[in-house]
């Protein structure tokens, strides 16, 4: 069975062709490229692109690094890791990347001559990124603690990452009962990892989810507030879970996530009005 592409993966094998041929193809070149596109070249305007958060080395995308293994794999890229070039099933693909957009990864693949010259550009320029960098170009300032709330619908991990890290979010509380996702990046196991990597606490509180089988049949606004009417009336019998959270919520910045991007249409907004209700500040990411 054919391997088909994404746009960005196209766009992916592109810039390794251009720098392997300029003899600057290494990890960390592809990676600050693919970055500089997206920020500088806006290349979200012409496709669904990388999401980048700040990591070890400056800048950082886990979908970019997977798509690289990815596409070696499948017989992309040649097999050397360290300085990663194209096959001939490469080159072809790459060669169909539209002409508008060759010129602009062939324009920012030669702005900088070594790893060294991007890196001191990105982390000059794009000091927000640096904050989890071994070698920060920004202090991390000390932040008040506080709830807070997301959803992880329509987001990668990479954005996701990138949205709590900016907000100085300290300890994930995933309150679904079933810690599990169709985006493999989301389960429990997965998540954690991610969130450990970046020095984010995971804690997971499934008393406070929803049982699967009452989720089923949602299919109006009605169904949602009968549902919620429903769960907001446990709340007060879940009382050690939620004085957890408000216990963690005076001493560090946590999140509660699930899965819905409207608050509106998630238990946790439930959760954030019944704190709300206690005079609890709630604020939603």
């Amino acid at each position: 069975m054919e391997y088909v592409l994404h746009n960005k993966q196209k766009v992916l094998l592109k810039v390794v062709d251009t720098l392997s041929k300029l003899s600057k193809s290494t990890k960390f070149s592809i990676e600050k490229n693919l970055f500089l596109l997206k920020k500088e070249e806006h290349f979200d305007m012409y496709m669904k692109f990388y999401n980048f958060f700040p990591y070890k080395y400056g800048p950082f995308s886990n979908i970019s690094y997977l798509d690289l293994n990815n596409l070696r794999t499948k017989g992309f890229l040649t097999e050397d890791d360290k300085h990663p070039s194209l096959t001939g099933a490469g080159e072809k693909t790459a060669s169909k990347v539209n002409i508008h957009i060759q010129e602009k990864i062939e324009k920012t693949a030669e702005r900088f001559s070594t790893d060294s010259q991007i890196k001191d550009y990105v982390y000059d320029n794009y000091p927000d990124y640096t904050v989890k960098s071994q070698t920060p170009r920004k202090g991390i300032n000390n932040v008040a603690p506080g709830i807070y709330t997301i959803g992880y619908e329509g987001k990668d991990i990479d954005l996701f990452l990138d949205i709590l890290i900016r907000n100085n979010i300290q300890i994930l509380v995933d309150v679904r009962k079933n810690p599990f996702s169709m985006n493999f990046s989301f389960t429990k196991s997965k998540l954690s990892k991610y969130l450990e990597k970046v020095n984010i606490e995971y804690l997971h509180l499934p008393e406070l989810g929803v049982k699967g089988e009452k989720r089923k049949n949602l299919d109006s606004i009605e169904d949602y507030k009968e549902l919620f009417k429903e769960y907001n009336s446990t709340l007060p019998n879940k009382h050690k879970q939620i004085k957890e959270i408000i216990d963690l919520g005076k001493k560090k910045r946590i999140a509660l996530m699930c899965f819905e991007e409207d608050k509106n249409m998630c238990h946790r907004g439930v959760i954030s009005d019944f704190l709300e209700s206690g005079k609890i500040a709630i604020e939603h990411l």
